[in-house]
């Protein structure tokens, strides 16, 4: 016989356990984001402001948990990606040069950020906004070779120019001949060449160490990893000027992950985007002066290259951006690779001119999102 008791605890028992599941639906999904950059270092505040742009766009709904240099570190980042280790993280794309040849083009065409038509102390955000653009609204091969790492791309930020960071002298070609320098990419290891030096490549996670035991005598590197990687402890001269180039940021997040996501999760990262792109720009630029200045406090020798190094630089880039397309169309079969960097340096002007006006991350984060993120179809993007 079904008593009342029994009625009542049975009843009791199933409210129970929808109220379990309600709280359970009701907890806001969590993605993981592996940064690269020591816990130290000013590109981890951008991705804390990141998380919490996520979270407020969203409405609680979806979060993100930022690990620093825990999860994966820049050279794991691919492979931890693909395979789900963590959701999102900050993609080093020249570490990886097979599996992503349109984008690493576009860095190797960085160093025209330094050309007379282009060059200011804020180029970097152009170039960022042109990959950027490019990728996401013009470029379906991009997305494609993304795509065959399991990945959806979010956007890039960009460093600033890159410098030499030495134990050495290093500012003429006399200086150069025969130093072993750090190279982040191919642009970088074929100047170090042209320049008589010997390119070495290591991720930047052990150049420090590198620097300290003599392994390297020069690191070519953004200014801001003087600081943020401690090479600032290891170094004794800098020169400003050479050998340029800039290194994209781009985002990426796990392919799978993002189609599971639900309509309004994916237009609160989108719009969160274009923040992070800004903030990480903005942290390069004023992390990047800070660290010329301890530099300078702590005896540093900044200068620029003598005129010898300036100028056979300066004659190597000019002729470097006219090989990159054909060197890659032969590498890779990236046919429309000429097409490509004409849309690239297309854009680089419209850019230049857009960020001009932008004083602060905030007003830069606008210019991002009204002229590329907002426009994305997020009913089709990824899927």
């Amino acid at each position: 016989m079904f008593t009342r008791t029994r009625f009542t605890r049975t009843r009791w028992l199933c409210a129970a356990a929808l109220s379990a599941l309600g709280a359970h639906a009701a907890q806001a999904e969590t993605l993981s984001y592996a940064g690269g950059w020591p816990s130290s270092a000013g590109a981890n505040g951008a991705l804390e402001s990141y998380a919490r742009a996520v979270e407020a766009n969203s409405g609680g709904e979806l979060k993100v948990k930022v690990y620093p240099l825990s999860l994966l570190n820049f050279a794991e980042a691919n492979a931890g990606v693909k395979d789900g280790i963590a959701d999102m993280a900050t993609i080093l794309t020249p570490y990886f040069a097979a599996e992503f040849p349109r984008l690493n083009m576009m860095a190797e065409a960085s160093p025209m950020m330094g050309l007379e038509d282009f060059a200011s102390p804020r180029s970097f955000m152009a170039f960022a906004g042109a990959m950027s653009e490019l990728i996401l609204t013009r470029c379906p091969g991009c997305l494609e070779e993304i795509a065959a790492q399991n990945q959806v791309f979010m956007g890039a930020s960009a460093t600033t120019s890159y410098i030499l960071q030495c134990v050495t002298p290093a500012g003429s070609l006399e200086d150069l001949a025969g130093l072993r320098i750090r190279t982040a990419g191919p642009f970088w290891s074929r100047w170090v060449e042209a320049m008589g030096a010997t390119p070495v490549t290591i991720s930047i996670n052990e150049t420090f160490e590198a620097l300290n035991q003599g392994v390297l005598d020069c690191t070519a590197s953004n200014p801001t990893d003087m600081t943020a990687f401690r090479f600032i402890e290891a170094v004794d001269h800098v020169v400003d000027g050479a050998p340029g180039g800039q290194f994209p940021l781009p985002t990426m997040i796990n392919r799978d992950r993002w189609q599971g996501l639900d309509a309004q999760a994916k237009a609160a990262i989108m719009q969160a985007n274009a923040r992070l792109m800004a903030e990480m720009a903005w942290v390069y630029h004023e992390d990047g002066l800070a660290a010329f200045r301890d530099a300078a406090e702590r005896g540093v020798e900044i200068a620029a290259p003598a005129p010898d190094l300036a100028e056979k630089s300066q004659a190597f880039i000019e002729a470097d951006l006219t090989s990159v397309a054909g060197a890659y169309r032969e590498k890779y079969g990236i046919e429309d690779s000429e097409a490509m960097l004409g849309d690239l340096r297309e854009l680089v002007g419209k850019w230049t001119v857009l960020i001009a006006e932008a004083e602060t991350a905030d007003a830069l984060a606008t210019v991002y999102w009204d002229e590329i993120y907002s426009k994305v179809d997020l009913a089709a993007y990824g899927g």
